[in-house]
């Protein structure tokens, strides 16, 4: 037969107590120095991602004219029309006032807004100008892709102020 166990008697667990449960630790700082510091890193990091939207913003248009860059074929016999084409919607973007330029206008801008010494004053590119009215004229494939490579690093390195909806500029 089995025997039913029973609990030790009540005089084993008499000096036994509740432990008593302490009160839970905060998490969220206690002096004020703290929180002053949480908030100035907050307002830091609002400040950054703002300003860096800001400069994604107005550079967006730089990253579509590469994109059409890249898809040029310096083989095809209309890139230099291509290439003009870019190169007119970006100056037009940054200002309007630039839609009237052509031919020596045109590239005096480009190298205006050009970092370091001009890129488009020489033969080459008084040939690509000279080409886009007159038939006769052809460029080399060896002359397209260097007109390509100068607008790539053209668009990459140019500096300019734009114009920003609100009227900042």
């Amino acid at each position: 037969m089995a025997t039913v166990h029973t609990p030790p008697s009540t005089y084993i667990l008499r000096d036994l107590h509740d432990v008593a449960v302490p009160e839970s630790v905060s998490w969220w700082p206690q002096t004020i120095g703290w929180k002053l510091l949480a908030l100035a890193i907050l307002l830091a990091l609002v400040y950054w991602t703002y300003k860096a939207l800001c400069r994604w913003w107005n550079n967006r248009y730089r990253s579509e004219a590469l994109t059409a860059l890249n898809e040029l074929n310096p083989q095809d016999n209309d890139t230099g029309k291509r290439l003009f084409s870019i190169l007119k919607v970006v100056l037009v973007y940054l200002n309007s006032g630039n839609a009237r330029l052509f031919d020596a206008a045109f590239l005096g801008k480009l190298d205006e807004l050009s970092l370091g010494q001009p890129t488009f004053n020489d033969q080459t590119a008084k040939q690509w100008q000279q080409s886009l009215v007159n038939p006769n004229i052809e460029l080399s494939s060896e002359q397209n892709a260097e007109l390509i490579k100068r607008a790539q690093v053209w668009l990459k390195q140019h500096r300019l102020s734009v114009k920003t909806q609100e009227g900042r500029v």
